[in-house]
């Protein structure tokens, strides 16, 4: 994760007054408006699931949060795959109300208010992507914390996750070694010349937290978990600077003596771990390359340019990956800010020697809000063979954004959400959350680098408490399983409303309404099959239809 209290002062202040320009605009768009005398919608069936236990957070305009503990734990119910298509389902979260609360509509033959609202056309001829999935990472904090409750705890928190009681996460991410979110620094192997690695070895971290969660929620998935692999740094011995923190690059180029050890860690991390009974379906090469040119960079990174990239995966990784059985495992490139495309891309994938061994390439969140979106659609525009995902997000990470851990933020979901919709519609084929779960600090984290989580937990109470970020990320993950598809959605005419939509593997179809107005919005949908769905996107809401 980029830390920008470590750029130099007049890139700072460039940031923070882009900033504060980006949410001006966004006010400008969100006026406060009272809601007055429109005619609403007939009320929908309400099935609600009772059952979050709610504490309200400190925080000037913050909502409430949902206690769990072992013995109690709300859930999110299924909806009937049986339905007849003359009904869709709903699924409701408002800032001060609802989380994930399901009601039915009837759908109409004609519109119920003509003239009222907004008409929502969703076309199922024109379609996107495909979509891979929704998950986060099992990094040393996030596991720590987990492993930190009673068995019950745990198992309530897994299955918010990952089972279908919960909002089925898909894919993981998993450090190799440590990060800023681990109690310390360590790699595999810290033994200075050991080019053989002889003396490589998984730690603490891996055999009793990572990989007991990982194989957790294997067993409680109704899908395959993808998991993906990422380097925060190389061991200190290997680096230009001596350690794993502070940037610096590997020593020597690539083919060299350094270079190829390098790759045989790689390899052995996912030997190590498929011993252990756990496979990986890919990697990326190095967490956000670019921090390694950051001199005194305050926790692991290493700098891995693109043209050295390229070289690296020609003349080190891909031979060593293939020689230890892994020649059909594809990595994604980047791992940082999408501000570095198409350019990244163009450099990398201009090789033809390196195209067989990449399948994708991954973004971070940061900074998206001085970088548009449009690089994206760009990118798949110049490699439309190339899936892009979202590896990696979290908020509470600058000075901007106020205290690291704020319980009940309601604005932090609507971050997360307003992000997802715009990747989605600009090619993004998965997205990532950062941490699972952090304590009640942001942590733990050696570097001090602490931010905010949709879990967090409290190991003295055994509870842990969802945070509005894991609602607003259960609208996309519990509904939009793998191998959907989005399709075109349009409205009839301007609105505040965010909106997506997809069409499932079982043939129905999703769309996800954000609204970040202080006003609700009366919205008709229909699709080619004909009919209705007549309803209201409460203010500062975000619902979920599948019909």
């Amino acid at each position: 994760m980029l830390c920008p209290s470590i750029w130099p002062l007049h890139v700072n202040e460039y940031i923070a007054r882009s900033y504060r320009a980006y949410e001006d605009f966004f006010s400008s768009l969100h006026p406060l408006l009272q809601a007055s005398g429109q005619p609403h919608c007939e009320e929908p069936v309400s099935l609600r699931v009772s059952g979050c236990d709610k504490l309200y957070g400190t925080h000037d305009g913050a909502t409430f949060v949902c206690r769990c503990s072992a013995d109690h734990c709300d859930t999110v119910e299924d909806f009937d795959d049986s339905e007849d298509g003359r009904n869709s389902v709903v699924y409701t979260s408002s800032k001060w109300e609802d989380r994930m609360t399901k009601e039915t509509i009837a759908i109409q033959d004609i519109p119920q208010y003509p003239g009222v609202g907004v008409t929502f056309t969703v076309d199922r001829s024109r379609r996107f992507q495909e979509v891979i999935g929704f998950g986060g990472s099992f990094s040393d904090s996030a596991s720590i914390n987990i492993m930190s409750l009673s068995d019950g705890s745990r198992r309530n928190l897994m299955e918010a996750y990952f089972s279908s009681r919960g909002i089925g996460y898909n894919i993981a991410r998993v450090p190799m070694a440590s990060t800023d979110f681990s109690t310390h620094e360590y790699s595999y192997d810290d033994v200075d010349g050991d080019f053989d690695l002889e003396h490589f070895a998984l730690t603490e971290e891996d055999l009793v937290y990572k990989i007991p969660l990982i194989q957790e929620a294997q067993s409680l998935s109704q899908t395959e978990i993808k998991l993906f692999a990422s380097p925060w740094s190389a061991p200190g011995w290997m680096k230009t600077n001596g350690q794993m923190r502070g940037g610096g690059m590997l020593h020597g180029s690539p083919g060299g003596r350094h270079y190829k050890t390098w790759a045989k860690y790689f390899a052995r991390f996912f030997q190590e771990y498929e011993k252990q009974g756990v496979v990986f379906w890919s990697l990326t090469l190095q967490n956000e390359p670019i921090s390694g040119l950051v001199p005194g960079y305050h926790f692991q990174s290493m700098y891995l340019g693109p043209n050295v990239s390229k070289e690296f995966i020609k003349k080190d990784l891909g031979p060593a990956m293939a020689d230890r059985g892994y020649g059909d495992m594809k990595y994604m490139i980047l791992d940082d800010q999408r501000m570095l495309l198409p350019g990244w891309a163009q450099m990398v994938l201009s090789d033809p020697d390196v195209t067989p061994y990449i399948n994708g390439i991954a973004v971070h969140w940061y900074y998206d809000y001085i970088s548009s979106a449009r690089r994206l659609h760009e990118t798949h525009e110049l490699f439309p063979d190339y899936f892009i995902i979202n590896s990696e997000a979290c908020t509470g990470s600058t000075f901007l954004e106020g205290d690291d851990v704020i319980l009940g933020s309601w604005e932090r979901g609507e971050q997360y959400s307003y992000d997802i919709i715009e990747d989605f519609n600009n090619w993004v084929g998965a997205w990532v959350d950062w941490n699972l779960a952090l304590d009640q600090q942001g942590g733990p984290n050696w570097a001090s680098n602490y931010v905010d989580s949709p879990i967090i937990v409290d190991s003295v109470k055994d509870v842990f408490y969802k945070q509005p970020m894991f609602y607003h990320l259960g609208h996309f993950s519990k509904f939009v399983p793998p191998g959907s598809v989005r399709v075109d959605i349009s409205s009839s005419r301007h609105t505040d409303l965010e909106t997506l939509a997809f069409e499932r593997p079982d043939g129905k179809t999703a769309a996800i309404f954000l609204n970040r107005s202080e006003r609700s919005i009366p919205i008709h949908m229909t699709d080619a099959r004909g009919g209705y769905i007549c309803n209201e996107v409460p203010a500062r809401g975000i619902q979920t239809y599948i019909w």
